[in-house]
């Protein structure tokens, strides 16, 4: 009798094969196991499987390409370039991706306008845009590095006052558009979704003074996104899946010193049910942890400090000009923290605490700064099945 023939790593079921993928450190390392062959392609293209391994890798996942910069429209209507995205990364491939793209949205309609860059971005998520034409007030999702980009009606809010982009985890086609609009007793949510185009009245929030929200640009975590109130000792969530409001305390080094910070998803990495926050604190990064406290509110703790950057910062930027100039978070994504102190933009690696400066000869303090992923996952990836 002939004995069995040997099994091969390609006989393995697809859920086994994807228990191996799971382990794999970055989205270019699951990119390179998809291509060795076909039944390694089929485990991964699995619409459960692609958002567990983002999940599970949130400080890699998607990868981040650089800071996309959206000057003011004075900049624009005397002649000097539009938005740009400065890369993070001079690496040869970094290099490419910004080359392919057209980050200067010069694609978008211009309606015969004498000057073309009047869009001015909102939000930026997985590769997307969401933008507000300056003169119209239409609004758009494009993405820069395919040229693709889709037209949103005007919301119907009298006065908005926040936007936020959500995108699908598995599908970057696919999005959600949200605008905060103020009204006389507090804050309501719109929603438009790619499935439908049209824009719905879906939740409210009543406020015992006059809403105002210290940054129209949302930040998100844990299927939801938040806006810091002014005076920064409460901020705002709106939960994406629910449509449902609430009004979150802040810790106390954001409250009673009004420090810049940005919520952050640590994904598997983190307590089940927490939010975490990242700020600034006397040049010492600083996450604080956010538990249900039983009463509706979040109890606060300190859970990480890192080393002082004082000294790095002052090597890097000069005296002079550290001493002018605050520190500003700018945003937290794929494991990076994003500063700026004036003309300098500076990126923090979470993991190795490592400190650069990244290049930019614009020189433009008053722009907003947008960190740029690249859209996860590639078009290649696109899920066979559905089985979340």
């Amino acid at each position: 009798m002939a004995p069995p023939a040997a099994a091969t790593i390609a006989d393995l079921r697809e859920d086994l094969l994807q228990e191996v993928f799971i382990f794999l450190l970055t989205p270019a390392d699951l990119i390179r196991a998809a291509l060795a062959c076909k039944p390694f392609l089929g485990a991964v293209r699995s619409a459960s499987f692609l958002r567990r391994f983002r999940r599970r890798h949130p400080f890699t996942c998607p990868p981040v390409l650089g800071c996309f910069l959206d000057r003011p429209i004075e900049d624009h209507v005397q002649g000097t370039c539009g938005p740009l995205l400065l890369p993070v990364s001079p690496a040869a491939a970094t290099r490419r991706f910004v080359k392919a793209g057209d980050f200067a949205l010069s694609f978008l309609p211009a309606r015969g306008l004498p000057y073309p860059d009047l869009w001015k971005v909102l939000d930026c998520r997985n590769g997307s845009l969401l933008l507000r034409n300056r003169v119209s007030g239409e609004l758009a999702v494009a993405d820069p590095l395919t040229r693709r980009s889709v037209s949103l009606p005007a919301p119907p809010a009298k006065r908005p006052v926040g936007y936020g982009l959500v995108a699908d985890d598995v599908d970057p086609s696919a999005f959600k558009a949200f605008c905060i609009s103020r009204h006389s007793s507090g804050l309501r949510a719109l929603l438009l979704s790619s499935g439908d185009l049209r824009w719905a009245d879906v939740a409210g929030l009543t406020l015992p003074h006059k809403p105002d929200l210290a940054d129209p640009r949302a930040m998100q975590a844990n299927r939801s996104l938040y806006w810091p109130l002014k005076g920064r000792e409460r901020m705002v969530e709106l939960n994406t899946a629910t449509t449902e409001f609430a009004v979150l305390e802040l810790p106390p080094p954001t409250s009673t010193q009004q420090f810049d910070f940005q919520v952050i998803d640590k994904g598997d990495h983190g307590r089940a049910g927490a939010l975490y926050l990242l700020t600034m604190c006397d040049f010492c990064v600083e996450v604080w942890g956010g538990w249900g406290d039983g009463s509706g509110g979040l109890a606060w703790k300190l859970v990480d400090r890192s080393v002082k950057f004082q000294r790095a910062l002052l090597d890097m930027v000069g005296k002079k000009h550290f001493y002018r100039h605050r520190l500003d978070v700018v945003g937290v994504v794929a494991g990076g923290l994003f500063l700026r102190s004036g003309d300098h933009l500076l990126s923090i690696d979470l993991e190795t605490m490592k400190l650069r400066v990244l290049p930019n000869e614009e020189k433009c303090p008053s722009a907003l700064v947008f960190p740029y992923t690249i859209a996860w996952p590639p078009s290649f990836l696109s899920p066979t099945k559905e089985s979340a």
